[in-house]
């Protein structure tokens, strides 16, 4: 399909953004008015511009408060879209968009909102131009689609259309479903947006929360496969914006919005093949396949798992090997000793005392520190073929083995290598990782979500916030399909920078209690709760007074919901970069203590490092 982008949706002077926008392939833009007013290239500069960029400036954008005004407005309104279809046809530009109002004088009448917008399209089918009539979602009396489609239907004009903008629709909660009965041909333009579930002002959820499709949680697929059901064929846009985009380097941003549509079209695929593991909660299963060009990659592996991470370290200290052995693990005989493996039943850590020379590392890095994540796939080869359609640009590991390294956009490397070398039987108890959290940073946390989601097919959840002695933190959680690798992202809102990647790693065993008799036995640096703690506890969930004086005792956090429960401890951090979990899941307990984070992060905060010697 036609893939265009509104200019709004980069960062950066309108060249810029042009610039950015044609390197990313794609075919045209919405050219949003305040771009233009703010540019030092005249209209005819800009549409040069595009000329040579390959560019076609498929919508001028926006006409705002011009139909369903007053009627005592309407004339210097109408004088305002008149003087704007000038600017128009220096541009070269066809197609305008129209919003509904958001003045306080608007008027509730759609007739009259109706003959309005036939005049303004009187005026311009004059110039050749058609328009696109959208309903925004805080309107003051035209909001929905229907009440748009209303106004449009009853204006009965060939120039005048209807716009269908995906954030728009669904966050008033409406679905698929508003667009029955309304023509494709009518449908004059497509704007796409994605966004995570927010209970607030719709219109500061619209400014700051937008993001590109599948890296919120909206119903994106469904509305696009009923449009192009319909039989629209006009171009497939985005119109994206956040406080992440505003300030974005443009040319990652550009290639971020077309891996999105990328995956959109995938997404539309499996939609309209019947595979609910798609893109649309509510796929019908299999129907007739509109005749559409779609993306069509190597498709993501079936149970992507968490094979190991790997930890730089210091070969001159004994610290981290010390600690993974007071946890339960044991280094495997007869490795290079730069490069040794430790393992715990299911559970792997690589640890890498080899120079940043020898691996070839443009920086130095902090050691010890996590540098990498293995994830096992049933097919390498299969997924270095797609990241590579995705534009992720993986690298092949040297001696000729199925194998690849892909980097996300906060820098977390990943290392793909087959499921049949992921050894991850829960021999003596030990599951193997559970998850990894990871620390990043809040101007690619929307990328980063791309990342898993395209690549590996985990979703995300919603956003959860927590208070940390050092600020607010929150949280989002990535969950495959099935069981399989789980991802927490950690976004740290704060002044300053805090460093990026993986900065927890989470092992699963059974009958955690008893281990960590075990393990504190054998010198485990595990961190201890206050009493506090355990008599909300025991408040909260009415525990065993047994079990209670034992998890207290012990240091265990604790956490249940209506399917099972969850026991875990904590390691303090190690070298202030990361740290250790270690947790057993009873029955169908699915969460992550979010309950326990506070009373962890405090403890954290307060609890001297380890691994520094």
């Amino acid at each position: 399909m036609r893939k265009s982008i509104a200019t709004v949706s980069v960062s950066g002077t309108l060249e810029d953004k042009l610039e950015a926008i044609a390197a990313a392939h794609f075919a045209g833009i919405e050219l949003f008015d305040a771009d233009l007013t703010a540019s030092v290239m005249r209209a005819e500069d800009v549409a040069a511009r595009c000329r040579d960029l390959g560019l076609a400036i498929d919508l001028f954008q926006p006409l705002r408060d011009v139909v369903g005004v007053s009627p005592a407005l309407f004339p210097d309104r109408l004088r305002f879209a008149e003087a704007k279809f000038e600017v128009m046809e220096r541009l070269g530009a066809t197609r305008t968009l129209l919003c509904s109002a958001v003045h306080p004088e608007a008027s509730p009448d759609l007739d009259l909102a109706a003959e309005q917008l036939a005049t303004v399209g009187r005026r311009a089918a004059d110039h050749g131009f058609t328009l696109a009539f959208e309903a925004l979602a805080w309107g003051t009396c035209i909001n929905r689609l229907q009440e748009a489609w209303q106004v449009v239907d009853t204006a009965g004009m060939p120039e005048v259309g209807l716009a269908v903008d995906t954030f728009h629709l669904l966050a008033r909660g409406d679905d698929a479903t508003a667009l029955a009965g309304i023509p494709g041909d009518r449908m004059e333009y497509l704007q796409v947006a994605d966004a995570p579930y927010k209970a607030m002002d719709v219109l500061e959820w619209s400014r700051h929360h937008r993001c590109f499709p599948g890296q919120g949680s909206l119903d994106v697929v469904g509305i696009v496969a009923a449009v192009v059901e319909a039989g629209y064929r006009g171009p497939l846009s985005l119109e994206v914006f956040n406080d992440i985009v505003r300030e974005a380097e443009p040319h990652e941003t550009a290639r971020d919005a077309m891996r999105s549509l990328l995956f959109l079209e995938e997404q539309l695929r499996r939609h309209w093949d019947g595979d609910r593991t798609g893109g649309s909660p509510s796929s019908p299963g299999p129907r007739t396949r509109p005749l559409v060009e779609l993306f069509d990659p190597p498709v993501e592996p079936s149970c992507p798992t968490a094979a190991f991470v790997e930890i730089a370290a210091d070969p001159r200290s004994s610290a981290v090997p010390d600690l993974l052995v007071s946890l339960g693990f044991q280094p495997v005989s007869g490795e290079d000793d730069a490069l040794r493996t430790f393992r715990n039943g299911g559970a792997r850590v690589v640890l890498d005392g080899r120079s940043d020379l020898q691996v070839r590392r443009a920086t130095a890095l902090p050691r010890p520190s996590v540098t990498a994540l293995g994830i096992a796939v049933d097919d390498p080869t299969r997924l270095m073929a797609r990241a590579e359609a995705l534009n992720w640009e993986p690298a092949a590991r040297h001696g000729g083995a199925p194998e690849f390294t892909v980097t996300s956009p906060t820098g977390v490397t990943v290392q793909v290598v087959p499921a049949d070398q992921d050894r991850t039987a829960g021999a003596d108890g030990w599951l193997g990782i559970d998850h990894v959290g990871a620390a990043v940073d809040v101007d690619r946390s929307d990328a980063e979500v791309s990342f898993y989601r395209t690549l590996f097919g985990l979703r995300p959840g919603p956003v959860s916030e927590f208070f940390d002695p050092a600020g607010r933190l929150r949280s989002r959680v990535l969950l495959p399909r099935e069981d399989g690798v789980r991802v927490v992202h950690n976004i740290v809102v704060r002044a300053g920078r805090a460093p990026t990647g993986v900065n927890q790693v989470a092992f699963a065993c059974t009958d955690l209690v008893d281990r960590v008799e075990g393990m504190r036995a054998a010198g485990a640096p595990l961190l201890t709760f206050p009493d506090g703690y355990y008599d909300d506890l025991q408040a909260r969930l009415g525990l065993d007074a047994l079990l209670l004086d034992r998890l207290r005792r012990l240091g265990v956090l604790y956490d249940r919901d209506g399917k099972g429960e969850l026991f875990h401890v904590y390691t303090p951090l190690v070298a202030g970069r990361f740290y250790v979990e270690v947790l057993e899941r009873r029955g169908g307990y699915s969460g992550f203590g979010a309950a326990n984070t506070p009373v962890r992060l405090a403890m954290q905060a307060s609890a001297p490092w380890v691994g520094l010697s």
